[in-house]
């Protein structure tokens, strides 16, 4: 299928990397508490498979966001989950990150449902979308939260972006702000329509996902 060709790509790039043990995930784990940047690579990198596994159960229940796109989702949910991974409390790394990355990718999906619902007109025959109506305040979730804590994580690889992908990364993700922005509250920001604030962020997140390949 048309829908796995760049999955096909991507996956002969990343089928070779080897497979660690839960004592060098754990020594791994360690030196990342350390601020080691290489051992961080080494974790991530050495569990893009198990990414690549779960987008392919949720592209195969979606239309809506490409296998690509929940790759690159899942990927940024890893890099975060192996920053708060604490071997004592969860021995296994994959089993305390698939929380992490299950969820991102169901955001995703959510996303992309609530993108399409927040450009509809707040009330027909009006030019407001919902989106509009809800700027004024979101409440915090626990997700939310949860988000701003990791959003540390997404900052470090900021200088790998342009300015447009830093501004769109930052919004979408609330990195040094109150809270997060939509792709169509973005798009109405910086005069663009929500389709190219999409691939704008998609290309920032496989910059992202390449600097993590790049650094094995």
């Amino acid at each position: 299928m048309q829908k796995y060709d760049t999955l096909d790509a991507y996956w002969h790039d990343i089928h070779g990397i080897p497979t660690l043990s839960d004592d060098e995930e754990r020594a791994l784990s360690e030196r990342i508490k350390e601020g080691d940047e290489k051992a961080l690579d080494k974790l991530v990198t050495s569990n893009l498979r198990f990414v690549v596994s779960l987008a392919r159960q949720y592209s195969m229940k979606t239309d809506d966001v490409s296998i690509d796109d929940l790759i690159s989702e899942g990927n940024i949910a890893l890099m975060m989950a192996a920053r708060k991974w604490n071997p004592e409390k969860e021995p296994h790394f994959v089993s305390y990150a698939v929380h992490d990355v299950k969820r991102a990718m169901l955001q995703a999906v959510s996303q992309q449902d609530n993108t399409v619902t927040l450009d509809a007109p707040a009330h027909q025959g009006q030019t407001n979308t919902r989106g509009d109506m809800q700027k004024a305040g979101k409440p915090m979730t626990d997700d939310a939260t949860e988000e701003g804590e990791n959003s540390q994580s997404l900052a470090l690889a900021m200088r790998y972006l342009d300015d447009r992908e830093k501004t769109i990364i930052k919004s979408f993700y609330g990195i040094g702000t109150e809270d997060t922005r939509t792709m169509a509250e973005i798009g109405e920001e910086m005069g663009l329509k929500r389709e190219r604030v999409r691939q704008i962020r998609k290309t920032a997140e496989r910059k992202i996902r390449k600097k993590l390949k790049d650094s094995k």
